[in-house]
């Protein structure tokens, strides 16, 4: 699967290609939300800015599938930000996933397209 930025993430995948997380915030009221939000369910401000994240988080949930190619399987977790906001992301390196795990984001660049958002035991 190749990823591509389409218009609305260009801040996202210029900050991945620095290897920082940006995720959405509220200038209004300092809500933060993950980066499809597109307004503020706090104040109601209608504009939300791109700002960076620490880029840690915990496991909240994950689920596993068949790998590429007969490969190792494949585990998307579902992770809180420590800003708040949940991210559905790939999980790597995570042999045992467990509630509550502490992550950080990374981003592996592609062959083609933009880099993958992967999280990783912190």
């Amino acid at each position: 699967m190749t990823i591509r930025r389409d218009g609305r993430t260009d801040a996202f995948f210029d900050g991945a290609l620095r290897g920082e997380l940006v995720v959405r915030r509220c200038g209004e009221c300092g809500r933060w939300y993950a980066p499809d939000a597109a307004g503020c369910a706090g104040c109601g401000a209608q504009r939300l800015e791109w700002a960076a994240a620490e880029g840690t988080g915990t496991l909240v949930s994950w689920a596993a599938g068949p790998g590429r190619g007969g490969g190792p399987a494949a585990r998307i977790g579902l992770v809180e930000l420590a800003e708040g906001p949940w991210l559905h992301a790939a999980l790597a390196d995570v042999d045992a996933p467990a509630e509550g795990l502490a992550l950080r984001a990374r981003f592996t660049p592609q062959e083609e397209g933009e880099p993958l958002l992967e999280f990783v035991p912190a």
